[in-house]
């Protein structure tokens, strides 16, 4: 038998839209990692259900508590160090609240470069993860309610 020890990690994040742009975060580069745009996200602590660290992690590094909606979409990858992340995608119901967030204020703000709402025609200086982001969201606005999935 094996003795090895594996990591399990997961992550939630949320899907805001605002007048057919998607909220964005541009991660903050530290440690060799970072310096990419995606949804605001989160770990989830011990003990910690979904929605509630979603709530915190947005309160947290935004500044702004959010409306949580429906979970949209889950994914599932290995990280080269052998950890597996499962990530839980939920939208975020008040899209307005978002308009005017001052990142420098929120006690974890510095875990991000900058915020704002962006469609995939806006210029980037880095990219944007996961690549296929753009596909997702125009299935999602096409059908807000159905339930994507991607195990």
């Amino acid at each position: 038998m094996h003795n090895e020890k594996f990591f399990i990690t997961a992550k939630v994040r949320g899907v805001i839209l605002h007048e057919g742009k998607i909220f964005l975060s541009k991660a903050a580069s530290r440690s060799g990692r970072g310096g990419f745009y995606c949804l605001p996200w989160g770990t989830l602590e011990r003990g910690e259900g979904r929605k509630e660290g979603l709530r915190r992690e947005f309160i947290e590094e935004l500044g702004v508590e959010p409306i949580i909606g429906d979970l949209i979409y889950t994914q599932e990858f290995v990280r080269p160090d052998g950890t597996t992340i499962f990530d839980f995608w939920y939208e975020i119901r008040n899209s307005e609240d978002f308009l005017n967030i001052d990142i420098s204020t929120c006690s974890h703000g510095f875990e991000h470069e900058h915020v704002w709402f962006y469609d995939e025609k806006s210029i980037f200086d880095a990219d944007v993860k996961p690549d296929h982001i753009w596909d997702l969201t125009k299935e999602w606005k096409k059908n807000s309610r159905k339930f994507i999935q991607n195990t």
